[in-house]
């Protein structure tokens, strides 16, 4: 089973507008309309068997509706392959009895994303969200490190996770982006080998800009093969996740790129499928 544990789509009605403005913010392009359909067509073609949605709840107001349609959209898992799960926001006061609604709803973790939520992770609304998770036996994804669009300040980075893991040390906490964006030699020297799950989700070759954005090309460098490598190794392959972050980079390229990246082929089953299956706990089609 193939499952791309880092995609995101939006409803068709308002798809293509958000897609526009976050192309614009992060000047970078979009490889597909960022709607369910278009998602499955390209799991179709990468022969993904399923791919985990991200919501991201930019406000309060956001929770409770996105949550339950969260819980909708599982529902069709066995026809779609999309799993999703839950989201939270740090100013959303009612959380812990909202985690054990979405928890009884069959919902298997939660995402937040620091950088969108304009709170650091170590910040003790981030904490107690991280803990009640924790009580309930749920799983944790974060945004880790700068955010492409948001540049200015570091939300989720290394230091701040080490705070995570020394006040909570979750049991399912998985790090986006290889552990940290922009940041990979402070998680190949301090977190690699922790008790953390990270993701390939926008991290390996380059990423390119939409049509009409001058971007410098150095800019577009991300990680390469040669030190992705040593981080897989030194982690443990039983702790990475295949993720694409579709629509922002295309799910077979990354598939291809983690296959030809010089890890060994012999334990790529457990980043292509086993280890998300595990951690985010994805049932059966």
């Amino acid at each position: 089973m193939i499952i791309d544990a880092h995609t995101h789509t939006f409803p068709e009605k308002i798809a293509a507008k958000v897609v526009e403005s976050l192309q614009a913010k992060a000047e970078s392009r979009a490889y597909t309309k960022a709607t369910d359909s278009d998602l499955m067509r390209s799991m179709k073609e990468a022969k993904i068997d399923c791919s985990v949605l991200l919501p991201v709840m930019t406000n309060t107001a956001q929770v409770e509706k996105l949550n339950s349609i969260a819980a909708e959209k599982n529902e069709h898992f066995s026809e779609t392959g999309l799993f999703s799960l839950g989201g939270m926001h740090p100013d959303f006061e009612n959380y812990r009895a909202e985690l054990a609604r979405i928890k009884s709803l069959g919902i298997t973790g939660v995402k937040l994303h620091p950088a969108y939520q304009n709170v650091d992770l170590d910040d003790i609304r981030y904490l107690r969200i991280i803990e009640r998770a924790e009580e309930l036996d749920m799983a944790v994804v974060i945004h880790a490190g700068l955010d492409i669009g948001i540049m200015h300040h570091n939300f989720s980075s290394v230091d701040m996770i080490c705070t995570v893991l020394k006040e909570i040390n979750p049991k399912r906490f998985v790090l986006a982006h290889m552990g940290s964006w922009k940041g990979w030699d402070d998680v190949e020297s301090t977190l690699a080998g922790e008790n953390v799950y990270l993701d390939t989700a926008f991290v390996l070759g380059r990423y390119e800009p939409p049509e009409g954005y001058d971007v410098p090309e150095e800019k577009t460098v991300m990680l390469s093969d040669t030190q992705f490598t040593r981080i897989v190794e030194k982690h443990g392959y039983d702790k990475v996740l295949f993720g694409s972050d579709s629509p922002w980079y295309p799910q077979k390229r990354t598939i291809d790129m983690i296959t030809n990246s010089g890890i060994d082929k012999s334990k790529l089953n457990l980043i292509l499928g086993e280890n998300a299956k595990e951690v985010l706990r994805i049932p059966e089609r």
